[in-house]
């Protein structure tokens, strides 16, 4: 009876302890920083993925900003995949991310968004807060933090994050020397970019390489944005403009991603 009660006991206290979770699948090379704007009143994550070799090399390597913290995974991929298909330089990919639990599509409305167009996001307009953010306080802080070429930076966004990125260019353009923009949302306010391309544009004392996509849902928008540059005949932008058949706004950024990021550094 006793070795009965024994047992039962032990049984008992095995089920009441939970086993041990499993650890977390973590990306090789890749730490977090956390950062906060004070204008904007927002703390932000910097999802950083280091190349391969940066430990040991000593060396300075270029930097790709990439907006919106779901891409990391990805992103990291391609630059773990880099190392066999040799398509661009190793690069230091810092991704801007909100911090975890937060509705991100509210933020982002406001962050990415270059005018106050409330008909159709409620807190839009803070894009220039934001460029001014990633300036004065993101730049300089990575800059100080990594071993950087502070002249060769690029920035990735897709849908709202290449509408920031294509406003980006126009507004400082000595800022990022390689852009993509993925499906950019370029009808934003009535086509504010369309506006202000050609005077901001036409005559850029730097070289800027843009690789501009849609998927082909898309047959007005980003096509119209590339044939305005094409007209504008932008000098020392040199741009590309590609469409997917069969992808969609969303689904385009599987190839998208990859082959904007091989033709922007194809001069290296």
């Amino acid at each position: 009876m006793r070795t009965f009660l024994l047992l039962a006991l032990v049984a008992s206290t095995l089920r009441a302890t939970p086993p041990e979770a499993p650890p977390p699948v973590a990306l090789p090379f890749t730490e977090q920083r956390t950062i906060t704007s004070a204008e904007i009143g927002q703390q932000f994550d910097l999802l950083v993925r280091l190349p391969d070799d940066y430990a040991t090399s000593g060396k300075r390597y270029p930097v790709l900003f990439v907006l919106d913290g779901w891409h990391f995974p990805f992103l990291a991929f391609l630059a773990n995949n880099n190392l066999y298909s040799e398509k661009m330089p190793p690069v230091i990919m810092v991704n801007l991310s909100y911090p975890a639990g937060i509705n991100t599509m509210v933020p982002r409305a406001r962050d990415f968004t270059p005018t106050t167009f409330t008909e159709r996001e409620a807190n839009s307009g803070g894009a220039p807060a934001f460029l001014k953010f990633l300036a004065n306080d993101v730049i300089p802080y990575v800059d100080k933090t990594y071993r950087t070429f502070p002249a060769n930076r690029g920035l990735l966004g897709h849908s709202y994050g290449g509408l920031f990125a294509l406003y980006a260019l126009e507004e400082r353009p000595d800022l990022f020397q390689r852009i993509v923009a993925a499906s950019p949302v370029v009808d934003w306010d009535h086509r504010y970019l369309f506006t202000h391309a050609a005077g901001k544009l036409k005559n850029l004392a730097f070289p800027v390489r843009l690789d501009l996509s849609a998927g082909d849902d898309d047959v007005t928008g980003v096509p119209d944005f590339e044939k305005l540059l094409t007209e504008i005949g932008t000098g020392k932008l040199v741009h590309r403009f590609t469409l997917y058949p069969g992808q969609n706004h969303n689904s385009v950024r599987t190839l998208s991603f990859p082959a904007g990021l091989y033709w922007i550094y194809a001069d290296r």
